[in-house]
């Protein structure tokens, strides 16, 4: 594997390990309770997970982009 990728790989990790707590925090909020918290939390539970789907879809492209640039660079 080359160097590059491995960069990438370990800036991709690296990026989702920090956002994972986020992450983690709606995915609690899904779990709670209707009756105690109400509805409201799992709205917003719903909208900060399909965020968290739409942050790991971007850094995909992201770094897809990065890649082919990197292989168009060394040709």
């Amino acid at each position: 594997m080359e160097k590059s990728q491995l960069d990438s790989f370990n800036i991709k990790d690296e990026i989702i390990n920090a956002f994972r707590p986020i992450e983690l925090l709606f995915q609690i909020m899904d779990t709670s309770s209707t009756e105690i918290y109400g509805e409201l939390t799992h709205s917003f539970s719903e909208i900060g997970k399909e965020l968290c789907q739409n942050f790991r879809r971007k850094l995909d492209a992201i770094l897809a982009q990065q890649k082919e640039g990197d292989t168009h660079g060394q040709e």
